[in-house]
C-alpha cells in the first residue's frame, strides 16, 4: 500500500496498524496508531493478534503492517503466515523509512 493510500487511513484510525519491527525500534519511534507486534513475539502474541484481525476483518478496516524499509524481510515473512492462516493484509511500502522520509509525526 502506497504512503498516499495510507496516509488518510492512518490519520482516521480507519486502519488496524502493526509494526513488526523488534521492540526496541518500536519504543524508539513509530507510526502514530500503530500496534507492536514484533517477529519475534509472533507465536506468543498471535491468538490475541487474530482476534484483532477478525474483528477489524468484520469493521471492513484493512490491516496494514510494516518494517523498517524495503529490505526488511520481517513483514513478509509475518504477512505469509497471516495469508496461511486466512487473513488479508496490506504492506505499507518502504515501511516506516518510509513514513520518515515524509517527514510525518511519530510516536
Amino acid at each position: 500500500m502506497s504512503l498516499d493510500r495510507f496516509f488518510p487511513l492512518q490519520q482516521s484510525e480507519a486502519a488496524l496498524i502493526y509494526d513488526v519491527r523488534p521492540g526496541l525500534s518500536y519504543r524508539l519511534g513509530h507510526i502514530p496508531g500503530a500496534r507492536s507486534w514484533p517477529k519475534s513475539q509472533f507465536d506468543a502474541q498471535l491468538a490475541s493478534r487474530q482476534a484483532e484481525i477478525r474483528d477489524a476483518t468484520k469493521a471492513k478496516r484493512p490491516v496494514v503492517i510494516y518494517c523498517s524499509d524495503l529490505t526488511c524481510p520481517d513483514s513478509i515473512k509475518i504477512a505469509t503466515r497471516l495469508a496461511e492462516l486466512g487473513h488479508s493484509l496490506s504492506f505499507l511500502e518502504g515501511g516506516y523509512a518510509t513514513w520518515k522520509t515524509a517527514q510525518l509525526p511519530c510516536e
